[in-house]
């Protein structure tokens, strides 16, 4: 009987010890070895996209945190529309990845409710090694912060921006087309009817796929979930109302718009082209381009453009839910050591040489100072990540043609522009995963169809539109924006 309770004693220790283990196993996987650590980071890239030197760029990061936090890194580029499915698949099957690209087509907005992301609060990660994100983000980690979690933290310190369009400027003072630094969808429309009189080869205006909703593009709003598939609010100076934005006039008076434009020959009937806008672009076959702009998004624009580009505000400069989310980083639920990967992003947004070699690459190689300068960067077309956002502006190079007075541009063009009252807000969408798959998928049943004006009359470009929000209204879209407007109602109440 004593050997049997002994022997029971044992299995009972080695039962807890093996809990132990795997509470913290995490940490304790690759943890405290002296070997470095490797840190798998996503820096997302166009379509196609195939860079040479990657092991070189590694190799200069090593070379920096390796003796500074004991890190080495992998960069692991991804294709922008591969980038959704290889983060799900990767934490799903256990496959190395640490630092997600919480950005563009995979926003925090549709990862909440996911099992992806680590919430970095989790053994005080983010409060024992990120205090200088803490301090340099402040206030703006709220937009990470859901339901008690911190699950991602914001990618970019200066985040203001507008919506609008650019334009190859070289084409338009050709054809004599006046481009103001303003307008409002009537005055684009005139622009591209006019370029499209004086050059039938040159599409005027593009959505390329169209599955983004475009018409934030010209008419700011708040939107919550993908496309705002959770709701959003047409205008938070006025009433902080969530309401299915593809019921309200405002989206029908776009789709009707949209079907006159393709009538015109304004924008291409074809969404099956996948082909990046930014490649027609910069060949010279499309003459302007929806987008954010910013100093940031300006200035890249021009950096890989053989042309003079203007840029074209069509709402007011804000910061928005929708703007903090657009760049974002988060950790994998998988990582075997969050410490460390917190450890190195926080390094990369403090040194700002670990920074410059993810953006830009290698001295000599991919890019090269401007004349007399040794902070001011020129590409040579052999290394540029589109998407990758990370590093502080004010310890990093500055990309020509901006020059020296860069910083002050950023801190200059923020302090211009609004705060939403809802910018820190975010939908905890947990308990609706299911809706969320369905509502998604619906609109991406429809929207492409609607925005590039696919249909034989206005009448049936309405009743396509009808049919959209019937299938909406099945997939359950009114009781997920019931759920968003209460959770919002309780957030505005605690601030």
């Amino acid at each position: 009987m004593k050997s049997f309770i002994r022997i029971r004693g044992i299995f009972a220790a080695l039962i807890v010890m093996a809990l132990l283990i795997t509470c913290t196993g995490r940490q304790q996987d690759a943890g405290e070895s002296s070997e470095p650590y490797t840190v798998a980071i996503q820096v997302v890239v166009l379509p196609g996209t195939n860079f040479e030197g990657k092991a070189d760029r590694e190799a200069a990061i090593n070379a920096i945190t390796v003796p500074a936090i004991n890190v080495r890194v992998e960069i692991q580029e991804t294709w922008i529309n591969q980038v959704v499915n290889t983060t799900a698949m990767s934490v799903a099957s256990n496959e190395k990845i640490d630092l997600i690209h919480v950005a563009t087509v995979q926003r925090l907005s549709s990862l909440v409710g996911s099992d992806i992301l680590l919430d970095m609060n989790e053994n005080n990660i983010l409060q024992t090694y990120g205090k200088d994100l803490i301090r340099m983000f402040g206030g703006l980690m709220d937009t990470g912060y859901v339901n008690g979690r911190q699950l991602a933290i914001p990618a970019l310190n200066y985040t203001a921006a507008s919506y609008g369009v650019y334009l190859n400027k070289d084409m338009a003072d050709q054809y004599g087309i006046r481009v103001p630094e303003k307008t409002d969808m009537d005055g684009l429309e005139a622009m591209l009817l006019a370029f499209r009189r004086a050059n039938t080869n040159v599409v005027p205006y593009s959505y390329g796929t169209a599955e983004m909703n475009f018409l934030q593009f010209v008419r700011g709003y708040d939107g919550f979930g993908r496309e705002a598939s959770y709701g959003a609010i047409l205008d938070s100076t006025r009433e902080l109302k969530v309401e299915n934005i593809y019921a309200s006039a405002l989206f029908r008076d776009f789709v009707i718009r949209m079907f006159s434009w393709r009538q015109n020959g304004l924008i291409p009937g074809d969404t099956t082209d996948a082909t990046p806008n930014q490649t027609y672009f910069a060949a010279r076959q499309l003459f302007a381009n929806p987008a954010s702009l910013s100093p940031q998004a300006n200035t890249a624009v021009s950096a890989q453009s053989d042309f003079n580009v203007a840029f074209v505000e069509l709402t007011e400069r804000k910061v928005t839910g929708n703007l903090l989310t657009e760049y974002m980083w988060g950790i994998a639920t998988t990582s075997r050591n969050p410490r460390k990967v917190m450890e190195f992003l926080n390094l990369m947004y403090t040194n700002g040489d670990v920074a410059n070699i993810l953006m830009y690459g290698l001295n000599g190689v991919n890019y090269n100072f401007a004349p007399g300068s040794n902070r001011v960067v020129v590409r040579n077309g052999t290394y540029n990540p589109v998407f990758f956002r990370g590093g502080n502006p004010d310890n990093m190079y500055i990309l020509s043609p901006a020059g020296y007075d860069y910083v002050d541009q950023l801190k200059a063009y923020e302090a211009s522009a609004t705060v939403s009252p809802v910018a820190a807000y975010m939908f905890n969408d947990s308990a609706f995963q299911t809706e969320a798959a369905v509502i998604y998928a619906t609109i991406l049943e429809y929207l492409p169809r609607l925005q590039s004006g696919a249909a034989a009359s206005e009448r049936d470009i309405l009743a396509l539109l009808d049919q959209f929000n019937t299938q909406l209204r099945a997939s359950g879209i009114d009781r997920v924006i019931a759920e968003n407007q209460r959770q919002l109602d309780a957030w505005l109440r605690s601030r």
